[in-house]
C-alpha cells in the first residue's frame, strides 16, 4: 500500500499498528485478539448535530443535514486503547441502526453485522499528531506524544454510511 509506504517514513510502526492503520475489518475484533481479552465500549458524546462545511464534504452531504456524532473510547482493563470519532447522516441511517447506535455501547460492527448490514471501508489516509490536553488525559499519555491517526468510510448502497476517526497512542502497540 503505497500510502502506508510513505507514512513510515515519517515514523517507525510494529506490524500490529499496520495491521490497525490498514484493515477494512472491526477493529474491536482485532484488538480482542492481540489482548486476548474483552473490548469495552464508553460512550463519551452521543448527539445529532448539524453538518457544518466540512462533515458535510465529508459525507457527501447538504450543510445543515442532521447527523449523528458520536465518541466512544475502546477500552480494556479500564485502559483506553482508541479513541473513534465518527459522523453518519441520519437519513442514511436504517431506523434499527439508528435506535442502537443511540443507546447502546456497542461497536458499530457488531451493529452491522447484528443488523446484516453489507458494507465495505474505504480507507482516507492515516496522519501522525501530537496529544493534546484532552487526548493526553484520555489515553494517560504526557502532552505532545506520538498518535496515529486514520480516517475512513464505510460505504453502504454506494453511500458514505458512516466517516470514522481512530486515534491511539503510538507507542501502545510498539511490540
Amino acid at each position: 500500500m503505497k500510502s502506508l509506504n510513505n507514512f513510515e517514513k515519517k515514523i517507525s510502526l510494529s506490524t500490529v499498528q499496520k495491521i490497525l492503520l490498514t484493515t477494512d475489518g472491526s477493529i474491536t475484533r482485532i484488538l480482542e485478539a492481540i489482548s486476548g481479552e474483552p473490548v469495552t465500549i464508553e460512550t463519551i458524546i452521543q448527539d445529532t448535530i448539524k453538518a457544518n462545511l466540512k462533515i458535510s464534504y465529508k459525507l457527501k452531504i447538504e450543510v445543515g443535514s442532521e447527523v449523528n456524532y458520536r465518541v466512544v473510547n475502546l477500552k480494556n482493563h479500564n485502559k483506553v486503547l482508541i479513541r473513534a470519532i465518527s459522523y453518519a447522516p441520519n437519513d442514511r441511517l436504517p431506523h434499527k441502526f439508528r435506535e442502537d447506535i443511540r443507546k447502546k455501547d456497542s461497536p458499530i460492527g457488531s451493529i452491522m453485522e447484528k443488523l446484516n448490514i453489507e458494507a465495505r471501508r474505504e480507507i482516507k489516509g492515516f496522519e501522525l499528531i501530537k496529544s493534546d490536553n484532552d487526548l493526553s488525559k484520555v489515553f494517560k499519555i504526557p502532552l505532545e506524544s506520538n498518535l496515529l491517526k486514520r480516517d475512513y468510510n464505510i460505504i453502504f448502497q454506494e453511500k458514505v454510511l458512516l466517516n470514522i476517526t481512530e486515534i491511539f497512542p503510538h507507542e501502545l502497540f510498539r511490540n
